[in-house]
């Protein structure tokens, strides 16, 4: 009898949260086999979002770009990941900004706001856009000390960090959400008359190492406060 009552009390939570739009967290397969990605593999944000890739679509094969020297033939150059996966996650941009918007009663820096801008698309293996252009951003505010500044840029990469991790979630929700599929089913299905007419990504070059602009911005000297003249 308890047993029934608990099944039924379990059925009828499990239909509440259903009704509430609860879903339970697991794998959100994406609709290509093979994925390239252009962020650095040695950066921690690009190994962030491989890794919550994998979580997300484990049969989805990340193919890394194999080790070829410019003057390699031809053979060997087709085995270049852009060619090989069927979609390439590409990093288009990425910044980060530090700047003063609060003074004290001395006009030194009271408060400082930490930005995040990060740009990405994804296309297929023929430059078709898949999900164009899209750009994350995050921003933290920073109360400043300038006795402790060692100890506010520690803080600062800490901010940072949680900043990343908000744009990798951001990110992984934007790539499993249901017009991505769409997306690729249509591109899979377009005729050879039909593509002349589908958007194709220009060109980027992909970055080879962790870009400058990934390294925190330091905070001395100063930034510039926010409308100084005003």
């Amino acid at each position: 009898m308890i047993r029934s009552f608990v099944r039924v009390l379990l059925g009828l939570m499990a239909i509440l949260l259903a009704g509430c739009g609860f879903k339970m967290q697991g794998v959100t397969p994406m609709p290509f086999d093979s994925l390239n990605i252009t962020i650095p593999q040695n950066s921690q944000f690009g190994a962030d979002v491989r890794r919550a890739i994998r979580a997300a679509s484990p049969n989805t094969v990340i193919i890394e770009p194999p080790k070829v020297k410019p003057e390699a033939s031809d053979e060997k150059r087709k085995v270049d990941p852009k060619y090989v996966a069927q979609a390439r996650l590409e990093q288009v941009s990425d910044v980060r900004n530090t700047r003063i918007v609060a003074l004290n009663a001395q006009g030194k820096p009271e408060e400082f706001e930490l930005t995040l801008a990060y740009t990405f698309r994804l296309v297929n293996a023929k430059n078709q856009v898949i999900l164009p252009e899209t750009t994350l951003t995050a921003a933290r505010a920073m109360p400043f000390d300038e006795r402790v500044v060692q100890a506010k840029e520690g803080e600062a990469a800490t901010l940072y960090r949680d900043m990343q991790k908000s744009l990798v979630a951001r990110m992984m929700r934007r790539l499993t959400a249901p017009d991505i599929k769409q997306r690729w089913d249509a591109l899979k299905a377009a005729t050879p008359d039909e593509e002349e007419n589908i958007d194709t990504a220009i060109p980027i070059q992909a970055p080879s190492s962790i870009p400058t602009p990934w390294q925190n911005p330091s905070l001395t000297p100063l930034p510039i406060p926010v409308n100084p003249g005003g």
